[in-house]
């Protein structure tokens, strides 16, 4: 069993590896953050009541006239017939060794983003795929020791496991990086 198990983590990778996205051009001295993005993709598995409603909360809290903030969920799952207010990628849509495919997936790659936030565990297969293969200006993601991880921000996802927590993170971690000033102690 672990062959086969071998053999599908090493098709996964090389299919990643060939479908990475190149990031759109930046203009010189753009920034990128929560608040000056035009359009903000957030990543996340959606198989929790609790992590849906925290996303959605953060959303309606930081949107912005002009802005657009677009939620990709994971169900681990088959949803079936279910709505919700985001686009879904499901269990359904991965092929035999596990990489997305379909036309929801198509649309989600094809249209590049200014801020991509993937929330959730510090590996997952799928996100990351996503995260990878979607072309985004800024990706910010959990920390992961592996030097193919997509995301130019990371933070610690180890500390904070649920959705509320990490959002917090990085909102924290923005407001150093976009400090217009220094303070002296």
């Amino acid at each position: 069993m672990s062959f086969l198990t071998n053999i599908k983590e090493r098709l996964f990778r090389k299919r990643m590896e060939e479908e990475t996205s190149t990031p759109p051009v930046k203009q010189p001295g753009e920034k990128i953050n929560l608040v000056n993005s035009r359009q903000i993709t957030i990543l996340f598995i959606a198989d929790s009541a609790e992590d849906r409603k925290a996303v959605d909360k953060w959303r309606d809290a930081n949107r912005r006239h002009g802005s657009k903030i677009k939620v990709i969920g994971f169900f681990e799952h088959e949803v079936g017939s279910a709505s919700f207010d985001f686009e879904i990628v499901s269990v359904k849509d991965l092929n035999w060794y596990g990489v997305p495919q379909g036309d929801v997936v198509k649309k989600i790659q094809s249209d590049a983003t200014d801020l991509l936030i993937r929330l959730g565990p510090a590996q997952h297969p799928v996100l990351d795929f996503l995260a990878t293969t979607k072309p985004a200006k800024l990706k910010v993601g959990p920390f992961v020791k592996d030097s193919t991880n997509p995301y130019h921000l990371q933070f610690d996802g180890s500390l904070s496991v649920r959705l509320k927590d990490q959002l917090a993170a990085i909102e924290q971690i923005f407001t150093f990086t976009n400090a217009t000033s220094t303070s002296k102690i």
